[in-house]
């Protein structure tokens, strides 16, 4: 496989970084040169102090990151002359360039055996490629898989191969899960593949598309309407996308990385690429665009409702004081009316009576006071209720709004 048509997973800086031999610190030297007894006993299968040094060397290194170097004792002579003056008392001690491939094969061997490791081979390509493509029904994004598949290799105990290998096993995998992905786009009913082609389709400066995944402006009227708009020409497709995606066994974080992907870009870019594509991002996109605009609907209704309990509320509350200023002002009144009653003017025809009887206290104030005084209260829900009926029209239009 051609360098152009490898995947590239990581960048430069990166690359280097993970493939990198460790450069320890002080502290870091303490930490990974110190030995167990199991791994003193390897260590003593060696007797010359170059191959124990080489030992010591890819002990400490692996430890770090789980791979092996090559390397020769000058371009890491920190770590040589930390382990002679620490372990060999020669801090003078002159050791060749290197050692033998066949005693660091059998190094890395007894290492490998230490951690319970195995080596990579091609026998595992298979079983790794295989994996991989499960994993990119969940984790369809290269980075992400990368960090999987690294995961499962360290459960695995398996040595990570070449950064080129592993470009390879990607790409492969790739190539695999977008062909059987798309043989089962291929079963979309052609009358849906028409409605998702129109979805992404270019008409008069706009596409359908880009209407649909603006964002709601506000609570007023109309763009409520417009939301509901949205649902009403989503629907058909948002039931096919429900009841089709499962097929495709992706999981939903899949989902959402393809539609993640559709409403990042211009439509455009969506329709420059192949159909399968097109298809899986715009079903991914209408089944989570959907519900979103089915939640701004029922925020919408929940903004409309607090608005009219918090009006309501109000409502009652100045009721409430109009009540009591009403009753501050009428109680006088009262005593004045109980004081003039009794020594009013004998003989008064029955409508003079009631018109100097309504003239100290209003005849509408007779039935409040009489409540007042049997024990009764200002009623909130009672006032509540006649601000609802008398708003009701105003309400209806804002509340049904929200409804498809």
């Amino acid at each position: 496989m051609t360098k152009k048509n490898r995947l590239q997973l990581l960048t430069e800086p990166e690359i280097e970084d993970f493939y990198a031999r460790p450069n320890f610190n002080s502290g870091e030297r303490e930490l990974y040169f110190a030995m167990n007894s199991q791994e003193m006993s390897a260590l003593r299968q060696y007797s010359a102090t170059k191959t124990q040094i080489a030992f010591r060397l890819q002990l400490a290194y692996f430890k770090a990151k789980q791979k092996f170097f090559e390397f020769t004792f000058v371009e890491v002579h920190d770590d040589v002359a930390y382990l002679i003056a620490k372990y060999y008392k020669n801090a003078k001690a002159k050791l060749p360039s290197s050692i033998t491939r066949q005693t660091l094969n059998q190094q890395k061997q007894d290492i490998l055996n230490l951690f319970d490791y195995q080596d990579w081979s091609l026998k595992q390509n298979a079983l790794v490629e295989s994996h991989l493509c499960e994993l990119l029904r969940y984790y369809p994004k290269g980075n992400d898989t990368f960090r999987q598949l690294l995961v499962y290799f360290e459960n695995q105990k398996i040595l990570l191969p070449s950064y080129r290998t592993l470009q390879d096993l990607f790409t492969r995998a790739f190539s695999r899960e977008s062909e059987r992905i798309g043989k089962l786009i291929q079963l979309i009913p052609q009358e849906q593949q028409e409605k998702l082609s129109n979805l992404i389709k270019r008409e008069e400066g706009s596409t359908k598309f880009n209407v649909i995944r603006a964002d709601q402006k506000s609570f007023k009227y109309n763009p409520i309407k417009e939301e509901v708009a949205k649902a009403v020409e989503l629907l058909d497709l948002y039931v096919f996308a429900k009841e089709f995606l499962p097929s495709l066994q992706i999981s939903k974080n899949a989902i959402r990385y393809y539609s993640d992907l559709a409403e990042q870009y211009a439509a455009s870019r969506l329709r420059r690429v192949n159909k399968t594509q097109q298809y899986l991002q715009a079903l991914c996109f209408i089944y989570h665009r959907y519900q979103q605009i089915m939640d701004n609907l029922i925020t919408s209704f929940m903004f409309h409702i607090r608005g009219i309990m918090s009006d309501a509320k109000k409502y009652a509350e100045k009721a409430r004081a109009e009540y009591n200023t009403n009753l501050t002002v009428d109680i006088p009144k009262l005593a004045k009316f109980m004081k003039w009653f009794p020594s009013r003017k004998y003989g008064m025809g029955h409508e003079e009576l009631n018109r100097e009887a309504y003239n100290i206290l209003p005849e509408k104030q007779f039935p409040i006071i009489a409540d007042y005084l049997m024990g009764s209260r200002f009623d909130a829900k009672a006032a509540k209720r006649d601000f609802y009926l008398e708003q009701s029209r105003l309400f209806a239009t804002g509340i049904t709004s929200c409804f498809i």
